[in-house]
């Protein structure tokens, strides 16, 4: 017995030793798709380029060229270079090493961040030719690229009506495929191309319902895109709510379209291969409502920013969202050579009435257009729990969670976790199918975000909530009618930054102050594709919709300005914005309505008229990204690789606060610092500014000199601030330096930290 137990033992642990070698072997031999960043293009050939790739990739291929191009998925060779391929994990090691190669990382998926605003922030009726006193004509001559799900370029916001040929600098094309031919272009949507290889890659294509061309499927893409450059429209409506007309920022300028993002998401590949176009194509603008999930990775392993930096060394600003994460440190997007959107309202809302049967009104969210006739019994959807779902599991109203015996006739009162991504339309669809005839959604985060609900309802948050329960618990015979949504104007205060909103701290560079702006990203009313719903218009909220309000100001800017580089630009946005709402109080933030800070709205809420005037600005050049990447570690070998030129790091920031950014972050502050900032005069030839400045809590800021004396355009002026701790205080305060002459005002944040301080934040 001794002896067969010992025997056992022996083939048991050689079982397990071929188990544990038999997966290692397989986690070896197994591929995926990697992309291969090499850094910047240097006027090799693109053919040549390509022949490279496939040597590179026959060297792990055991020098097999027919291996290494069935591995190839796609070159990078216009803008800059790399390529994706199929590879195991100790191919793409090998890879890493060899010389030129700058970074190895997965073919990772990005999330898409998802009218009246214009007349919010001041643009009104069918400006086409002038604002503010500028003409605004040379738009037509700006091309705005658009990242994301495609177009619908019948769309009325996408006509061409009296749209003069299309730019000489163009290199472009327009795309064919699945309903969409070479000529769907016109001369405002003027290109249009298509990328999923990255997604194929990693997809069943099978089960995707998406034009397999540059045609919008999923409606993100014509919605942001009419934001920033539609056209106008006399009377956009979503089902009657929010009449009137509308258009996009900068109406006349051109749109080229990447699409790079499919039923599930954006993946690497493809986004990296629509920024390699977009360079070569001719493009002024880039613009993204996508990103990657919290905790963003190194610039380098990040398509994004690696994307975007070729696309800033060849003069294209890119403007991003930050993400609808709503936590302290979520915001990406993080790179300090692109514009970081955050989001915030307007002072329109479209609210739908609960009625009790007390005669108290409630008021909660919806664009549902439709309403109760009677008032009806009202429940908690706890009481209507059915089979093994928990009363507490049913009050999420989850699918077949719900009594159709309870349920039926009623009301139900359901919530909406605070970190869960299940569609709140989705349990409108669970409690009709229950039999309700109405729903209020308890939403634990108080996003505000309205929604087409398939039933009479309405969203409200955690304390009207209270209010409703406790009506439900102390009466008898609870009743409530809820009544059609209606459009409503005048809300105040406005704008507040939304509850979804992704905030600082920068968890990449904390030196770099992200998010660096805040636009309209609540309920927002655009083009859509009638593809999806079979609708020419929708009402959307997310970072998404604010960066093309941001991406459509740049375009007037740039068709004003036209010299002007992609950080003077950011500069002229940022240092013009405001941080008080329409009533001049402090921008609040959602849901709390707890006084704003940097983190949440960067430099604060876009103000287009005073974008276009900013009189200074904060300019940067390529060289000085390259002594920004210097200061957070990486050495003249990796840059090297990176631009292809003969940039070192004998130029390099003490640290990253150094970059000539028009925000000041110090982080970790040990008893004083000095930083400088040079401005550029963009304003009058001849002007005097003078410092005005508004400490962080704790802190005694000095400005040398604290005036300075302009006698020509385009001079430079540089000045030092001083930050000296006083009283120590716990987590980031917040403060801002102003230069004022007359009625111009450049303003930048100035956010401290105090070193061995809590990382908790003084408001």
């Amino acid at each position: 017995m001794a002896s067969f137990c010992s025997v056992w033992r022996r083939s048991s642990i050689l079982f397990l030793l071929l188990c544990v070698l038999v997966a290692q072997i397989s986690t070896c031999f197994s591929s995926k798709v990697y992309v291969v960043y090499m850094g910047s293009k240097n006027g090799e050939d693109p053919d040549e380029i390509l022949a490279q790739n496939h040597q590179i990739l026959a060297s792990v291929h055991t020098g097999s060229i027919e291996d290494a191009q069935a591995s190839h998925i796609h070159s990078y060779r216009h803008g800059f270079k790399g390529f994706a391929a199929r590879l195991t994990d100790h191919q793409a090691s090998q890879i890493s090493k060899m010389p030129g190669v700058v970074s190895v990382f997965p073919n990772s998926k990005r999330s898409l961040h998802t009218t009246h605003s214009w007349d919010f922030m001041g643009l009104l009726g069918e400006q086409t030719l002038e604002v503010s006193g500028f003409n605004i004509k040379n738009q037509v001559n700006v091309i705005v690229g658009f990242i994301d799900t495609g177009i619908w370029p019948e769309s009325p916001s996408f006509n061409d009506a009296n749209m003069p040929p299309v730019p000489a600098r163009w290199k472009g094309v327009c795309q064919s495929g699945e309903a969409f031919n070479s000529s769907t272009c016109n001369r405002k949507v003027i290109g249009a191309r298509y990328y999923k290889s990255g997604y194929e890659a990693e997809e069943d294509s099978a089960d995707t319902v998406a034009f397999s061309s540059p045609r919008d499927s999923a409606g993100h893409g014509s919605h942001t895109a009419s934001i920033a450059a539609g056209r106008y429209v006399s009377n956009m409506t979503y089902k009657g709510l929010a009449s009137g007309g509308a258009r996009g920022g900068a109406p006349m300028a051109r749109i080229a379209v990447y699409k790079t993002c499919w039923d599930t998401g954006c993946y690497d590949v493809d986004l990296l291969a629509a920024f390699d176009d977009a360079i070569r194509d001719g493009v002024h603008i880039l613009s993204l409502s996508l990103g990657p999930d919290a905790p963003q990775g190194d610039y380098f392993t990040d398509a994004i920013s690696v994307g975007s930096f070729h696309a800033a060394r060849h003069g294209i600003l890119v403007v991003a969202s930050a993400g609808n994460e709503g936590n302290p440190g979520s915001a990406t997007n993080l790179a300090p050579w692109m514009i970081t959107v955050a989001a915030s309202s307007t002072d329109r809302d479209f609210t739908s009435d609960i009625v009790l049967g007390n005669g108290v009104n409630l008021t909660g969210e919806s664009l549902s257009v439709f309403g109760m006739k009677a008032s009806a019994s009202i429940i908690s959807a706890s009481e209507a729990f059915a089979g093994y779902f928990t009363p507490y599991q049913s009050s999420y109203c989850l699918e077949s969670s719900l009594n159709k015996t309870k349920a039926r006739g009623k009301v139900l009162v359901c919530h909406h976790a605070e970190s869960s991504t299940e569609s709140k339309l989705a349990k409108s669809v669970v409690v009709k199918e229950a039999g309700g005839v109405g729903m209020v959604l308890i939403d634990e985060a108080d996003m505000d975000v309205a929604v087409p609900f398939v039933i009479p309802s309405a969203i409200i948050g955690r304390r009207t909530g209270k209010h409703l329960l406790s009506y439900i618990n102390r009466t008898r015979r609870p009743m409530a009618r809820i009544l059609p949504a209606r459009t409503t104007l005048g809300l105040k205060p406005a704008p507040r930054v939304t509850a979804f909103s992704a905030k600082g701290p920068n968890a990449l560079t904390p030196q770099i102050l992200k998010p660096d702006i805040t636009a309209p990203g609540l309920n927002i009313l655009a083009s859509w594709s009638p593809a999806v719903a079979d609708k020419q218009f929708n009402i959307l909220s997310g970072t998404s919709m604010a960066c093309p309000h941001v991406t459509g100001i740049a375009a007037l800017i740039k068709a004003v300005h036209p010299s002007w580089s992609p950080a003077a630009i950011r500069s002229a946005i940022m240092t013009s914005a405001t941080l008080l709402d329409k009533k001049h109080k402090p921008i609040i933030v959602d849901p709390e309505g707890k006084k704003g800070n940097a983190f949440d709205y960067g430099s604060g809420f876009l103000n287009p008229t005073r974008a276009l005037d900013p009189g200074l600005v904060y300019d940067a050049q390529p060289a000085d990204y390259v002594s920004f990447l210097c200061s957070v570690g990486y050495d003249e070998k990796s840059l090297h690789q990176i631009t292809l030129d003969n940039s070192t790091c004998a130029q390099a920031f003490r640290t990253a606060t150094d970059l000539n950014y028009p925000s000041i972050t110090v982080p970790n502050l040990e008893g004083n610092i000095s930083v400088t900032r040079t401005v550029t005069n963009v304003g009058k030839p001849e002007n005097i500014y003078k410092a005005a400045v508004s400490s962080p809590k704790g802190i005694n800021v000095t400005v040398i000199p604290n005036r300075l004396v302009f006698t020509s355009l385009g001079q430079k002026i540089s000045f030092t601030v001083n930050f000296k701790v006083v009283a120590p205080s716990k987590g980031y305060t917040f403060g801002f330096l102003s230069w004022m002459s007359g009625r111009s005002r450049v303003t930048s944040p100035l956010v401290v930290q105090v070193a061995h301080s809590n990382s908790g934040l003084m408001r």
